[in-house]
């Protein structure tokens, strides 16, 4: 091979390679600058994403569940295949050299892809800053106030709502209609949060749900089909917050404590009182579980206001997780850690968690403060 071929095909390999270890950075060039990254998720974010959310949403089955099954299941024979052509190359060389080169523009194009479809937004203002929330220190008798207010609105809306036979909350439409209110809760949340406006989405129910369970995830954005997926086996009273958390990956809210924060107003600013219920008694958990550390008399008294049939939906909520926990659970918890502290949350699972804090803050500024 002559030198300035290797030279011409060496520089042909790094023009696939070097645009999506670019993009790769932004997010972190970004990170101090959050003007930038609200002016692209205001102004750029929406033009691009629309087009791709609404063509993945005229196919009414998860496009991410088939492209991974189908990824994990050809895999091997796609490995296998690509072996024997090797052996059977009469320029082994060349045969890697294209390889490679197939193997860095896929990369530069799903890099590009996730930086522009979701890798951006992580870098945007907290959604409780942009709200704003008065993130003013509160008093355990705060905490306590909070924490009936969620505990009044769990036993009330809990009281209007179906069971099944085992006494269990089921949601008041089919799980078809619940997946399309999810954008619906979160349009209604617009009107006093625009930050929370954008995209019509209908999120994607996966097939293999239960076995999906083994990882312990029950929802998942795929940014390079602007798809909100949701695992529709786990227990009904957990739904409607899952799959409002997901619309709002969609619709450019990356944190997981800020999807957290948006599922929740989407819930309680929604007209079906099960994503209502859903929302009161998610606050309720963290907020009593905070409350029963920092005042346990105040916690006994409000505590006591929980209905059995709340404390069914509990139970069968931790029964249906207790029969996935294992090796593969565990797994799966450390690579969403790690990919959360690669997309500069320093938390990583722990995101989830931090919802305490902003609820107080809500109820401080928009329900007590009006």
């Amino acid at each position: 091979m002559k030198p300035h071929t290797g030279i011409r095909k060496t520089a042909i390999l790094l023009a696939a390679v070097i645009p999506g270890m670019i993009f790769l950075f932004i997010p972190t060039l970004l990170k101090g600058r959050t003007d930038w990254s609200e002016y692209y998720d205001e102004n750029i974010y929406p033009y691009l994403s629309k087009p791709i959310v609404y063509l993945s949403s005229l196919v009414p089955v998860s496009l991410t569940e088939i492209f991974i099954v189908f990824a994990a299941v050809s895999g091997l024979l796609w490995l296998i295949w690509i072996f024997v052509r090797f052996l059977r190359s009469d320029s082994k060389r060349r045969f890697l050299y294209r390889g490679a080169l197939i193997l860095g523009i896929a990369f530069s194009l799903f890099s590009v892809s996730f930086v522009l479809m979701h890798g951006i937004n992580y870098t945007r203002v907290p959604l409780d800053a942009s709200l704003p929330l008065d993130a003013s220190q509160r008093s355990k008798e705060d905490l306590a106030e909070v924490t009936l207010w969620l505990a009044q609105n769990t036993a009330r809306t809990r009281a209007e709502l179906p069971e099944d036979g085992n006494g269990c909350m089921v949601l008041s439409t089919s799980i078809t209609q619940a997946l399309a209110d999810g954008s619906r809760a979160l349009d209604a949340a617009a009107v006093s949060f625009p930050v929370l406006g954008g995209a019509e989405v209908t999120a994607k129910p996966v097939a293999l749900s239960h076995y999906w369970s083994y990882t312990g995830i029950t929802g998942m954005y795929f940014p390079f089909f602007g798809e909100a997926n949701v695992n529709i086996d786990i227990p009904q009273s957990q739904l409607p917050m899952t799959i409002c958390h997901e619309v709002s990956h969609v619709r450019g809210i990356a944190r997981e404590q800020d999807a957290n924060l948006a599922a929740f107003l989407a819930c309680i600013s929604s007209s079906r009182t099960d994503f209502q219920y859903c929302a009161y008694q998610y606050g309720y958990l963290y907020c009593a579980w905070d409350l029963s550390k920092a005042d346990p008399e105040s916690y006994a008294e409000i505590s006591a206001l929980i209905p059995d049939s709340v404390s069914r939906d509990w139970a069968q909520n931790t029964e249906y997780w207790k029969q996935f926990e294992g090796p593969v659970q565990e797994t799966s918890t450390q690579i969403n850690n790690t990919y959360l502290q690669m997309n500069l949350q320093e938390e990583g699972v722990l995101s989830y968690d931090r919802v305490t804090d902003l609820i107080v803050d809500y109820y401080f500024t928009y329900v007590k403060g009006q």
